[in-house]
């Protein structure tokens, strides 16, 4: 079988700017990890999942020579290395940013992806198909090298990364959208149906000067500032910033969580959330949308808990939160019953 077409782009492309909008279903905070690999002398293989830019240390070294922010192998491999990525969610994969940044004379010189819809367990015990999804491509030291395919591919759970013959990634972002194998809900049984796992995506917003909307929809709590959602600072009378989620799962809404852990000197004053349904993505601009939290207070440093106002029997698709008039929010939990 012939790997999905898939096409080369520039940084600067509009297809790239698409592409930042999806998932990273290779993020360390989706839970990804390295399942295995031939090889991380110099570098370890879980640094491809990092979150954060790579960076370079110049007087940084290890007893095994120079640091180096990625993976990295040996020299001379008479074959090739690879590592075994298990993504966090499963889904549907729309391109890749393979990025050797950083590595100018030690870098992978050649590529290729394969794919695998399994369990843990079956590629634990070599029982997983793998199939091509991006042949062999050359790599340029220190770039960012995007491609996008001409539609999504299947959904896939892991990815073996193949580094021809030796060298260095420094991080490898696997844009794409979730497909839920199973709902996702909290140990009560609360179901967020926002929530990454579960599918849910930012899709449109006003503002992203510090950090991306996408952050909102996370696990956890995060660990800085930097994991959430922030704005720049208004200066205009009557200001507002505002995110559109599309919702993971379709259904009715029962409660929400704001949290502003982290922001302390830059969280919002007040909130709303706002609720309608939509067979698009990003709603029309004359979509409808219904008030399902009105203005409230919000603090610093704080998980907020608020019951959702409006019809209890419409199943819907979208949600807006906006920020008045400004600022930064860590998490946005909406909580209820799936449609389905």
């Amino acid at each position: 079988m012939s790997a999905p077409a898939f096409r080369s782009v520039k940084a600067d492309s509009a297809e790239v700017a698409a592409l930042k909008g999806k998932t990273n279903l290779a993020s360390e905070s989706l839970s990804s990890k390295i399942i295995s690999f031939t090889d991380e002398f110099f570098a370890e293989a879980s640094n491809l999942l990092k979150d954060s830019d790579a960076v370079f240390l110049p007087e940084e070294f290890t007893d095994r020579g120079k640091w180096m922010d990625g993976w990295e192998t040996k020299r001379h491999n008479k074959s090739y290395d690879w590592a075994i990525i298990q993504l966090g969610y499963a889904g549907s994969i729309f391109g890749f940013d393979i990025d050797t940044s950083h590595f100018t004379g030690n870098h992978a010189p050649v590529v290729s992806i394969e794919a695998a819809n399994a369990t843990e367990e079956e590629v634990r015990a070599g029982k997983a198909q793998f199939t091509e999804i991006i042949p062999r491509v050359d790599m340029n030291p220190g770039s960012h090298h995007y491609y996008v395919y001409e539609a999504p591919t299947a959904v896939y759970t892991h990815l073996r990364v193949n580094n021809y013959p030796d060298g260095g990634i420094a991080r490898l972002r696997v844009y794409g959208q979730v497909v839920p194998q199973t709902v996702v809900s909290s140990a009560n049984g609360v179901v967020d149906l926002a929530f990454v796992g579960n599918g849910g995506r930012a899709v449109a917003c006003s503002n992203q000067h510090f950090c991306s909307p996408s952050n909102l929809l996370l696990p956890g709590r995060g660990k800085t500032m930097g994991d959430g959602w922030e704005t720049r600072r208004s200066r205009t009378p009557g200001h507002n910033d505002w995110a559109i989620l599309k919702l993971g799962l379709p259904g009715f809404i029962d409660t929400f969580e704001v949290d502003t852990r982290h922001f302390c000197g830059n969280y919002p004053p007040l909130v709303t959330m706002h609720a309608t349904v939509s067979d698009e993505d990003v709603p029309p601009s004359d979509a409808q949308w219904t008030e399902v939290l009105a203005g409230v207070s919000t603090a610093a440093d704080t998980q907020h808990y608020f019951d959702a106002t409006g019809p209890k029997d419409v199943a819907f698709t979208h949600v807006k939160f906006t920020m008045y008039p400004d600022g930064g929010v860590k998490r946005i939990r909406v909580n209820g019953r799936p449609a389905q």
